[in-house]
């Protein structure tokens, strides 16, 4: 008898357990099949003002996801404290594919280490890797009136005014100010960090020559660089860009060991069905290798990031380590 009620109660467990998993997968299934729903919007937020790389990247895929998938997509500029306004309200967010979060990497490998638990937000828990989008290259970029011509000019004049010749970034923990510490940590000088609310913002404040230089990603330097209000000096990257093929490495110029690249990339609310996080993840790669975004955004100097998705995991957390050593050498504290 004792034996029987085992067995009963095991068969209990086990039916239990297979309608729960039927209905899991039917649940799932239903939320790929239903998804996107042609009378919601689609928001791919971006947590920094117009004008930027990630910016100019959403509306690529905005306008192509929207022709695709028959539905409304817009880019919502949520900017504000670094990231932090735009990436909040995405982790609060209903899981449900229909807010999504375009951002430069270092929001989610470099904002948990600096800032902790002063985030409005836990990033890790709240949100979750969605898909990559590409991979941008970083001009080492100065107002013409400096009187310096390549990446060596610019370590002997700042090594003669050690914390004078200031950099704008887009704010502490961008991307600007990392790849700008790391260049200060290898040449062996000291800069003066000037942060903005963005990168439009800090490219206006060295066109005004109010800081000296800025480590900017191509898209929003680029006209100013044919247009001869800005110098570029170097990339950050390991190989020239495309867009600017005369202009050599940081590490060509003469600061070896030197390596630094912009990527960016679409988040989510944790917890989103993994059908719909696979049908964004594949329509994000159609369309970065699409002909036509690829020679949109070729204007821009900018490469479709096209890595598989595991792969992709383990590229942030080896991009995470860089950055907490870069972080740690700088002692780059939030006041």
């Amino acid at each position: 008898m004792y034996l029987s009620r085992i067995v009963r109660r095991f068969t209990v467990v086990a039916l239990a357990t297979i309608v729960s998993t039927t209905a899991w997968t039917q649940s799932d299934s239903n939320a790929a099949s239903t998804y996107p729903n042609p009378n919601r919007t689609i928001r791919i937020v971006d947590a920094f003002p117009p004008g930027g790389s990630t910016d100019y990247l959403a509306r690529q895929i905005a306008n192509r996801v929207g022709v695709d998938w028959k539905t409304s997509v817009i880019v919502e500029n949520r900017a504000g404290a670094a990231g932090q306004v735009g990436t909040g309200w995405v982790a609060r967010s209903d899981a449900d594919g229909y807010n999504v979060l375009i951002v430069p990497n270092e929001l989610w490998t470099v904002a948990p280490v600096l800032y902790g638990k002063r985030l409005p937000y836990d990033t890790h828990k709240q949100l979750m890797q969605l898909a990559p989008v590409a991979e941008v290259p970083i001009v080492v970029t100065v107002n013409p009136s400096l009187p310096v011509s390549n990446i060596k000019e610019l370590v002997a004049y700042a090594a003669k005014r050690p914390g004078q010749v200031s950099y704008g970034s887009a704010g502490v923990g961008s991307i600007h100010q990392l790849t700008a510490e790391l260049f200060a940590s290898k040449a062996g000088v000291s800069l003066l960090h000037v942060p903005y609310q963005g990168t439009a913002p800090a490219i206006n404040g060295l066109l005004g020559d109010q800081v000296t230089a800025v480590f900017s990603p191509i898209s929003s330097v680029l006209p100013h660089i044919k247009a001869g209000k800005l110098k570029a000096l170097a990339v950050t990257g390991g190989a020239r860009a495309q867009a600017l093929p005369n202009v050599p490495t940081v590490a060509e110029a003469g600061v070896p060991d030197y390596q630094a690249t912009f990527r960016v990339s679409l988040l989510a609310p944790r917890g989103m069905p993994e059908p719909v996080k696979k049908k964004w993840f594949d329509e994000v790669r159609k369309v970065m290798d699409s002909a036509d975004v690829r020679s949109a955004i070729a204007v821009q100097g900018i490469e479709p990031d096209l890595i598989e998705y595991d792969a992709w995991l383990e590229r942030f957390a080896q991009e995470g380590k860089q950055w907490q050593g870069v972080i740690d050498k700088a002692q780059l504290r939030v006041e």
